[in-house]
């Protein structure tokens, strides 16, 4: 507890004088995209499918790029594609970017390698889905705030069905009130040190999971939902750049109606 309160008061004070404290974002970009290629899909990696005319990885970089709490950027990319990003980020002129790293065999191992490389005056983490590029810079911005106020955020969106919690062969054991639920998504933003206590305790402890909240909660610390909207969805099949097209034009007012629904 003793620690918790002292990241919580260190957290507060940052919010409280307005101080900018060094953030660094870890984008991973290191998956095989497999249910992207599954029933007659692209067969190129998903960060470098093209969407509105570049690719995904680039317009999520960009996203952080040009938000003003983000301080330097750390991409985790596929052994493979490494040689790939360089030339790329150079012409689109990404200087935000300070290495680019080899992810592991997991999202974890690929999370640890993002920490491990960011710079030693990181005070705050973000880290960042690469196949999630309709994010917004001012709403990494109110992720960030938030975190930067109690010490751990992420971005959400409240959930509009009504959610089952069933057993193995699927029958239902409980409904938990939707108004209490909410669907996790990137970034998520920490206090790095807490983070790094999170990472290791789930290595010592063998702690699987599929987001990084779910390895700050297993330590007991606070995490804020910050409530981003609907339109940031991950690609992973088909089916979702169509969905990302749409939501493209519909923030650039060219959609049905010609309204712009920029931001929501």
């Amino acid at each position: 507890m003793q620690i918790l309160d002292t990241i919580t008061r260190a957290a507060e004070g940052f919010a409280a004088h307005g101080k900018h404290p060094f953030t660094s974002a870890v984008i991973l970009a290191g998956g095989m995209g497999s249910r992207m290629k599954q029933n007659g899909g692209s067969q190129t990696t998903k960060q470098f499918l093209s969407l509105g005319g570049e690719a995904v990885i680039l317009r999520t970089v960009r996203m952080f790029e040009e938000c003003p709490d983000i301080d330097e950027i750390i991409l985790v990319v596929r052994e493979e594609e490494k040689s790939l990003y360089s030339p790329m980020l150079a012409h689109a002129e990404m200087h935000k970017v300070k290495k680019i790293v080899t992810g592991g065999k997991t999202r974890q191992d690929s999370a640890f390698a993002g920490l491990l490389a960011t710079s030693r005056e990181s005070e705050f983490i973000a880290i960042h889905d690469g196949a999630r590029p309709l994010i917004l810079p001012d709403q990494i911005s109110a992720v960030a705030k938030e975190a930067y106020r109690i010490g751990a955020a992420a971005a959400a969106s409240p959930a509009k069905d009504t959610v089952k919690l069933t057993d193995g062969p699927g029958y239902v054991e409980s409904t938990p009130d939707r108004s209490r639920v909410w669907m996790a998504a990137t970034p998520q933003i920490f206090k790095t040190e807490e983070y790094r206590a999170a990472v290791y305790l789930g290595k010592e402890k063998k702690i699987a999971v599929t987001d990084d909240c779910s390895l700050v909660e297993a330590i007991g610390f606070p995490v804020k939902m910050v409530d981003v909207g609907y339109q940031n969805l991950k690609i992973t099949t088909p089916e979702d750049l169509y969905f990302a097209e749409a939501i493209l034009r519909l923030r650039a007012g060219k959609a049905p109606g010609g309204t712009s629904d920029a931001g929501v």
